[in-house]
């Protein structure tokens, strides 16, 4: 990958550049928000100094970190709904706040119809990902953020430049949905809501898809169903079958 030349959007007002210029002199952190001047900025930047023990569990971070960039960078050129880059150099990168991550909603006590913009634009989002093309890997809601009138995706570390499939596009999906019932385990309404957005914006035939993906994760069911039944274990776990079942039951 070539170098990068450092660059600094003009427009910034100069509070948030001062700010920016003194988050980036002090010891780096994976992502900070920097603000001034009535704005905000998202600053990501390169982890060099991990423990052997993070290295094994988060795997390469460098590459995570220019895969992030790079997917932000392409999906642009797209017109698809990511954050603008303000500001970069050769260990950093600086987006545009977007608003509040979707699952920051789904912990409170909105009911599904309060809930449904934020829902609909999360679902329409990734379906449009999908349309051109484009597999996230991994959009949990908390890397979807809703302004009140654009959903938009975050955190690429997984962007393969031209990898895509149906399966992967089902396993995204798939992704999504897990991480709605693990916030909401009785969430079918606001679960309904996101997948009919999703259908009407995706490719056709993703469906059958999800229902196959759904098939082959099978195997999950007996350890999830235990943590269920006993109230062991994590949220993610307990909700695994909770979003099998209900793919399942919803496409049959």
């Amino acid at each position: 990958m070539p170098p990068v030349s450092e660059y600094i959007d003009p427009t910034l007002p100069a509070p948030l550049r001062a700010a920016l210029a003194q988050a980036l002199s002090a010891p780096p952190q994976r992502v900070q928000r920097v603000e001034g001047g009535g704005e905000a900025l998202w600053l990501k930047q390169k982890e060099d100094s991990l423990s052997l023990w993070w290295r094994l569990l988060k795997g390469n971070s460098r590459r995570a970190f220019e895969a992030d960039r790079l997917a932000l960078k392409d999906l642009a050129g797209q017109d698809l709904p990511v954050p603008a880059i303000r500001a970069e150099g050769r260990d950093f990168f600086a987006t545009t706040e977007i608003g509040t991550p979707v699952a920051h909603f789904l912990r409170g006590s909105q009911s599904a119809a309060e809930l449904a913009p934020a829902l609909e634009a999360a679902g329409r989002a990734l379906g449009a990902f999908h349309s051109a093309g484009v597999v996230h890997g991994r959009p949990k809601l908390r890397d979807i953020c809703w302004d009140g009138h654009q959903a938009r995706l975050i955190d690429f570390e997984r962007y393969r430049r031209g990898e895509s499939s149906r399966k992967l596009m089902a396993q995204d999906m798939l992704v999504l949905l897990h991480s709605l019932f693990s916030l909401r385990p009785d969430g079918a309404e606001e679960a309904g809501i996101v997948l009919k957005a999703w259908l009407a914006a995706a490719p056709e035939g993703l469906s059958g898809a999800l229902v196959q993906r759904a098939k082959a994760l099978a195997w999950l069911r007996p350890a999830s169903r235990l943590a269920l039944k006993r109230r062991a274990g994590s949220s993610e776990m307990i909700a695994m079958p909770i979003t099998l079942d209900w793919i399942l039951e919803t496409l049959r």
